[in-house]
């Protein structure tokens, strides 16, 4: 697994995955189709020195998009964040959690990430809690999308929680683009 800076380049495929109803249907909030919006977002994401964004790539192809956000680094830790945009790789999202968590704690040297999980993204949550995540919360009636309220699951892996039930997943390290 390859973790790629994002470039100009890349805003298209973006746009067009971040626009997709398999997509934007477990997202907070829908986007226009605007290249120029996405232009305007990713000045924005260049500028943000409290988050680290990425385009996965995995066999020569982009999969998808990965980020720590909300990163506070006097308490070291922040919220992880992706999207698989092209489905024929759909299942490496199940191991997507044991690549951002070696990498937060044993790279970045975050003590903990945490994880929201819109209701309706079951496989999400199934992905945390399989990884060894503790469900912390849940926010009710969170979310307004289309005129439906939709809860939030709230997530949370300490370091030291990962070092006790991640051990079979030592191997699962990106390959980022500094």
């Amino acid at each position: 697994m390859k973790w790629i800076d994002i470039q100009d380049s890349h805003l298209q495929q973006i746009l067009d995955w971040r626009t997709s109803d398999a997509v934007t249907r477990y997202m907070y909030t829908d986007i226009d189709y605007s290249l120029e919006n996405q232009k305007k977002w990713f000045a924005s994401i260049q500028a943000d020195e409290t988050g680290r964004y990425w385009l996965m790539e995995h066999r020569g192809e982009l999969v998808g998009f990965i980020s720590i956000t909300d990163i506070d680094w006097r308490h070291k830790r922040g919220f992880w964040n992706f999207y698989i945009g092209n489905p024929k790789y759909a299942m490496i999202a199940g191991l997507l959690g044991a690549y951002m968590y070696n990498y937060a704690f044993y790279t970045l040297g975050l003590e903990k990430l945490c994880g929201e999980v819109l209701d309706r993204n079951e496989g999400v949550r199934a992905l945390h809690q399989k990884l060894g995540a503790r469900e912390v919360g849940v926010l009710e009636h969170h979310i307004l999308k289309h005129e439906t309220w939709h809860d939030v699951h709230l997530f949370e892996m300490t370091k030291k929680r990962w070092q006790d039930v991640g051990q079979k997943f030592s191997k699962y390290v990106p390959e980022v683009e500094v």
